[in-house]
């Protein structure tokens, strides 16, 4: 009889415990797709865009959701979203990721691509890729920036060793 009763115990604090946690990430993540939702809306607002596919987040001197999708004719559109303004990019008109991932390539070999996205450097719209690299002394973590239309070179900013 106590064992019985000690395995219903523990089935409710395993439930109780599982319906809390999972009433918690809902709670977190909650806030995370208002703000995607958010950024679709003021893109389909302000943009030719009319059906979104993804949103990122990117953060640089100001924080950016970036919107993919499509316009009415099915065409690739890519919208940076702010508080304070939109910026639309058709992707036919700039090299795609890809295309990104190749000039890293030649650039170098030797390192792992964690993530590359649109983003904005300055007043440039750019490609943003996100790598580490292993050196003598440990990991290093790098930013590569190229242009978002042309794919042409801007930037590299070197992070301290992990």
């Amino acid at each position: 009889m106590n064992t019985k009763r000690s395995i219903m115990l523990g089935v409710f604090i395993v439930v109780t415990l599982g319906v809390v946690l999972s009433r918690f990430y809902l709670n977190v993540q909650d806030e995370h797709w208002d703000e995607k939702s958010k950024a679709v809306e003021k893109a389909y607002e302000k943009s030719i865009m009319t059906k979104a596919t993804n949103v990122d987040f990117f953060y640089g001197d100001e924080p950016l959701q970036i919107v993919y999708g499509e316009d009415k004719l099915g065409q690739g559109v890519i919208v940076w979203v702010s508080d304070k303004d939109t910026h639309t990019e058709m992707t036919a008109d700039a090299i795609t990721e890809d295309q990104v991932r190749e000039t890293m390539l030649k650039k170098d070999a030797d390192f792992e691509i964690e993530r590359v996205i649109p983003g904005k450097l300055g007043q440039e719209y750019v490609w943003e890729v996100f790598y580490k690299k292993q050196e003598d002394s440990g990991t290093r973590y790098f930013y590569d920036y190229y242009k978002f239309k042309d794919g042409s070179y801007l930037d590299t900013y070197r992070l301290s060793l992990h």
